[in-house]
């Protein structure tokens, strides 16, 4: 399965067939499997048919998010005591995912102070911003302990109407009520 072929450039990704091992020789970034060279790592096809040689040159733009990468994702599913979240930016590299990556949120790591249920701390379609803890592969663990991290932006689950902060709670000024979340210091609406 290649990626993405562009001009020349082929993408592929780590265990994915190149070539039969009597047509090129190995070189870098490859290795060989029965009667197959394969790919090591995620990269670029790099064929040399003058010398016969294959290799896989690395992909330098490609960041993946890592551990303590602060990112925003959207709460796309809950299943107490996980949420699930697609991140879709990450902060501290400015990196917008047009393809978000998996992650997931458990309630251990929602506040310092015992949290009942995620229901009380996030609701599906809101926006957080979190920092993952744990993962080097999708999905990724994530963490919204601390001030500045929680819910930046929410929709009233009755009207769908955008929530304004008012104190620690989120309140809509259509429907009236209130919505109990765990908050961040980033809110985007006061």
């Amino acid at each position: 399965m290649v990626l993405f072929m562009g001009k020349d450039k082929e993408v592929v990704v780590p265990g994915e067939k190149l070539a039969v091992i009597e047509e090129y020789l190995p070189r870098e970034n490859v290795y060989v499997n029965v009667d197959f060279i394969l790919s090591k790592i995620i990269g670029t096809i790099f064929r040399d048919n003058e010398k016969k040689e294959i290799s896989v040159r690395r992909i330098k733009e490609l960041s993946l998010p890592k551990v303590r990468d602060v990112i925003y994702g959207i709460v796309t599913s809950i299943r107490d005591p996980i949420a699930y979240v697609d991140i879709i930016y990450i902060e501290n590299r400015n990196k917008i995912f047009l393809n978000p990556f998996d992650s997931f949120l458990h309630a251990n790591n929602v506040s310092s102070m015992y949290v009942r249920s995620l229901y009380d701390a996030i609701g599906y379609g809101d926006i957080i911003r979190a920092y993952i803890v744990d993962g080097y592969n999708p999905p990724y663990e994530l963490s919204i302990k601390g001030r500045e991290f929680g819910v930046v932006y929410a929709r009233c689950p009755l009207c769908m109407r955008p929530l304004r902060r008012k104190g620690y709670e989120l309140f809509c000024s259509k429907c009236r009520k209130k919505f109990k979340r765990k908050i961040s210091t980033y809110y985007f609406l006061k």
